[in-house]
């Protein structure tokens, strides 16, 4: 538990981290076209392609603070997903929000609640660790969702469902393989 206090204090790192690479992420397989990039980075301008970067930045951040950091615990997973989906449930909750009540939402919007997303997951992934005690339920929660999400992000990328929030603004197609 300390271990994760001690960390949660310096916390600003991973944050600086998950927004450089959530950005990044971006561009990732336009500036590469490597087919499974595609999976972890938006591999067009659909509304649901840019979940990418928020979830998949998390993952690696996670990634790489469990095993080169040495943060361990059966809560650390479940934190993990927990600031995961909080960081997309802001960020594009957010978004649509604001294009709900104002109108069409611009870049403004979409990096500010990405920004906000990223505080907000990390906040909860480190409030969790910090204040939650080891449990099965946790690692066995965190493992079927993080699963799960793992499994659409892939699906969906390459067999696209054809809705609205799904269909490149820009092209009007769907998916990596660019389908109409």
């Amino acid at each position: 538990m300390r271990t994760y206090v001690n960390w949660a204090s310096g916390r600003n790192t991973g944050l600086v981290f998950l927004i450089i690479m959530g950005l990044a992420f971006h561009e990732l397989y336009k500036a590469t076209g490597i087919t499974i990039l595609g999976i972890i980075s938006p591999v067009n301008e659909s509304k649901w392609e840019h979940w990418k970067m928020a979830f998949f930045p998390m993952m690696i951040i996670g990634g790489i603070e469990y095993f080169i950091l040495g943060l361990r615990g059966s809560n650390y997973l479940f934190s993990l997903m927990a600031g995961s989906v909080a960081f997309l449930l802001v960020t594009f909750g957010g978004i649509e929000l604001y294009g709900m009540i104002v109108g069409k939402a611009h870049i403004f919007v979409h990096v500010t609640t990405f920004l906000m997303g990223a505080v907000a997951g990390q906040l909860l992934r480190y409030h969790i660790m910090a204040n939650t005690r080891e449990s099965s339920a946790f690692l066995i929660l965190g493992i079927i969702v993080t699963g799960v999400l793992l499994a659409i992000f892939t699906l969906f990328t390459f067999n696209t469902p054809r809705y609205e929030y799904f269909r490149d603004s820009l092209t009007g197609t769907y998916g990596i393989y660019e389908n109409k």
